[in-house]
C-alpha cells in the first residue's frame, strides 16, 4: 500500500526521478532547467539502466541529424508509418502525434544545452524499409558520437556497461571491411565510450552540471500519498535497508524500467513467457507496482520488446548467465524449428516480430507448439562464415553447441522429432534450389539483410547440407517490457477512473508504450522514452510547489 505522510521528511526536493536511464535523465535535466531541485534514485550500484546497457540509439522522426545527412522526412510520413505498424493497437492515438511533434524538439534542446551529440549512422537503414509507408533512404535512428567518460570524474566507473559491446559506434560496428582494432584499443585506453554508454555519459554530465543529486543503491519502494490521493513523495531504501522518506514538492517521475525480471508479473500480464531477459538484472517492475498501489490505470500490458535469445552458459554478467543476441538466424544454411522439427516462422524478421509466432495456440492438441524449446539448426557452412553467440568461425564447437554427423542424430540429441526435422530440411533445401521460400518468405524483408540492402535469395537462402550439423537453443527473451501505468500527453499517470493522479508521472519502460506494440527501428524504445522525459521535465519543473 502507498505510505502516508510522515511526521518529518528525511529529505525534501522539488522532483524525485526514479531510475537513471535515458527517459529518467532527460526528465531530470529538463526539470532542473526550469529551476527545480531534482533527486534521482537508482536501485542498483551503477547508473544508466537498460539505456546504458543498450545500443543507445534513439529513433526520432524529423531529427536534425537526418537533415544534416540530406534525408527528407515529414510529420505525415512518420505518423502514417507508425500507424501502419501499430494496426490500431496503440493505447492512445493522439500520443503518436505527441511523440512525432516533440521528439525532434527534444533532440534540438539536448543538442543546444547538453554535451549529447549524434550522427545518422552511415550505411544503416530502417528495419521495415520494404514497406511502402517506410522511410526508404537513411534512417530516423541516431547514433551517439563517442564520448569522453573522463569528463564525469568519479562517476565514470559507475556508468553501466554491456560486456558484449565494444567502444564502437553503430556504423563502425557494422561497417563493411571489418572492425578498426587500433581505434578500439585507443578508445578503451582513454575511456572513450560509444552507444548506450555514450548516451548516458553525456546525459550524466549534463545532470551533474545542473547539480542534480543522484543516489545509487537506493531503490524507490512506496509512493507517499496525502489524504486526497495526491503523490507528495516516495519512500526509498538505502543500502542498509533503512527507509528514507523523501518529499517531492512538485512531483515524482517513475522511469525505472520494465518488469521483465519479475516472473510473477510476466505470468500475470504477458501473452507468453520471458525466460531470458536481456536487460540488466533489477528491472522487476518497482515503478509499476508503486503506480498500481496508487490506483493507476494500465496500458499495453500484454506487450514487451521481445527478442529471440541465445546463451553461452559460460558467459556471466552480475551473477547471471548473460542472455545474448546470438546470430545466424537470418543467414543462409539455417532454420528455426519447434519440437516437431517443423519451421513455424520467417526466421529473419525483426527481433520484436519473430518471437510473436511462439504465442500460436493449437486448439486440437491444446498446446503452444512453438513456445519452446525451439532450435536454430544449421550446417558447417554457416558455422564457417558467421559468429554465433560467442562461437567464432574456425573454432571448434564448444560443449554448449549440440552437433552430430546426421540430422537424425542431431534431432535425438536435442529432443526433436527426427522424421519431422529431416522432412523440413529436405523441403527447405528444395526451396533454396528454386531461390524462394513459399512457406515463410525468407529473403523478402529488409531487416534480414539490413546492411546489404535488404533480403534476397543469395543472402538469406542456403541449403543445410554440409555436415556436421549443429543446433543452438533459441529462448524467449526481451529487451524489456512495454506496458505500465497509463499516461496522458503530459506524461501524467491516470487513475482507473480516468483522472490525473496529481504529482505522479511515468516514462520509458516504466510507463505504457505510447506507440503500443510498435518497435519501428533501432532505438524504438529509447526515442519515445526520452521524448516523454522531455515533456515531463518541462511540465513538472514548472509546476507550483505544494505544501507537503
Amino acid at each position: 500500500m502507498p505510505a502516508k505522510r510522515p511526521e518529518q521528511w528525511d529529505k525534501e526536493v522539488d522532483v524525485v526521478v526514479v531510475g537513471t536511464g535515458g527517459a529518467a535523465f532527460v526528465s531530470a535535466i529538463l526539470a532542473a532547467d526550469q529551476g527545480a531541485k531534482v533527486l534521482m534514485l537508482e536501485k542498483t550500484h551503477q547508473v544508466g539502466g537498460t539505456t546504458a546497457f543498450s545500443g543507445g540509439i534513439p529513433w526520432i522522426p524529423m531529427n536534425r541529424y537526418m537533415k544534416e545527412a540530406g534525408v527528407e522526412d515529414s510529420r505525415d510520413a512518420a505518423i502514417t508509418f507508425i500507424k501502419r505498424l501499430s494496426l490500431g493497437r496503440e493505447p492512445d492515438p493522439k500520443l503518436i502525434e505527441v511523440f512525432v511533434d516533440n521528439g525532434h524538439v527534444m533532440v534540438d534542446y539536448l543538442h543546444e544545452n547538453t554535451p549529447l551529440r549524434f550522427v545518422m549512422p552511415e550505411g544503416y537503414s530502417e528495419y521495415y524499409a520494404h514497406l511502402p509507408e517506410a522511410l526508404h533512404k537513411g534512417t530516423r535512428s541516431m547514433d551517439p558520437v563517442p564520448f569522453d567518460l573522463n569528463t564525469v570524474g568519479e562517476w565514470a566507473p559507475l556508468v553501466r556497461q554491456n560486456p558484449v559491446f565494444p567502444p564502437l559506434t553503430l556504423a563502425e560496428g557494422g561497417a563493411v571491411g571489418g572492425i578498426d582494432f587500433a581505434k578500439l584499443g585507443e578508445r578503451m585506453e582513454n575511456n572513450i565510450v560509444t552507444m548506450g554508454r555514450s548516451l548516458i555519459g553525456a546525459l550524466l554530465k549534463a545532470a551533474l552540471d545542473r547539480d542534480v543529486e543522484i543516489k545509487i543503491n537506493t531503490p524507490g519502494k512506496e509512493l507517499v500519498l496525502d489524504d486526497e490521493g495526491n503523490v507528495i513523495g516516495i519512500v526509498a531504501e538505502n543500502k542498509d535497508g533503512e527507509k528514507i522518506f523523501i518529499g517531492a514538492r512538485k512531483g515524482v517521475v517513475l522511469a525505472s524500467g520494465g518488469f521483465e525480471w519479475n516472473q510473477e508479473l510476466i505470468k500475470t500480464f504477458l501473452k507468453g513467457p520471458i525466460t531470458h531477459p536481456m536487460s540488466p538484472p533489477g528491472n522487476e517492475g518497482d515503478g509499476l507496482i508503486m503506480a498500481m498501489e496508487a490506483g493507476a490505470a494500465l496500458g499495453n500490458m500484454s506487450e514487451a520488446w521481445f527478442y529471440p535469445t541465445m546463451v553461452d552458459p559460460t558467459f556471466e554478467y552480475e551473477d547471471h548467465v548473460m542472455n545474448q543476441t546470438g546470430g545466424g538466424r537470418s543467414g543462409p544454411n539455417s532454420i528455426i524449428v519447434n519440437k516437431y522439427g517443423k519451421r513455424f516462422v520467417h526466421e529473419g524478421t525483426t527481433y520484436n516480430d519473430m518471437p510473436r509466432a511462439t504465442f500460436d495456440f493449437d486448439p486440437v492438441k491444446l498446446e503452444y507448439p512453438n513456445e519452446g524449446p525451439v532450435w536454430m539448426v544449421f550446417d558447417q557452412q554457416l558455422k564457417d562464415s558467421t559468429m554465433i553467440v560467442t562461437m567464432m568461425p574456425g573454432e571448434d564447437a564448444p560443449d554448449w553447441v549440440d552437433q552430430a554427423e546426421t540430422l537424425s542424430e542431431l534431432a535425438e540429441k536435442i529432443g526433436v522429432d527426427a522424421d519431422g526435422l529431416e522432412a523440413t530440411v529436405a523441403r527447405w533445401n528444395e526451396h533454396c534450389e528454386k531461390g524462394e521460400d513459399p512457406d515463410f518468405h525468407r529473403g523478402t524483408t529488409h531487416f534480414e539483410n539490413i546492411l546489404g540492402g535488404g533480403g534476397n535469395a543469395e543472402a538469406n537462402l542456403g541449403k543445410i547440407e554440409k555436415g556436421p550439423f549443429y543446433a543452438v537453443q533459441v529462448f524467449a527473451g526481451a529487451l524489456g517490457t512495454s506496458g505500465g501505468p497509463r499516461i496522458n500527453e503530459k506524461g501524467e499517470v491516470m487513475s482507473l477512473r480516468g483522472n490525473v493522479i496529481n504529482g505522479l508521472y511515468a516514462a520509458g519502460n516504466a510507463a505504457m508504450s505510447i506507440l503500443g506494440p510498435v518497435y519501428p527501428s533501432a532505438g524504438g524504445t529509447i526515442g519515445p522514452g526520452m521524448t516523454m522525459g522531455y515533456i515531463i521535465g518541462k511540465e513538472v519543473g514548472t509546476k507550483d510547489s505544494r505544501e507537503i
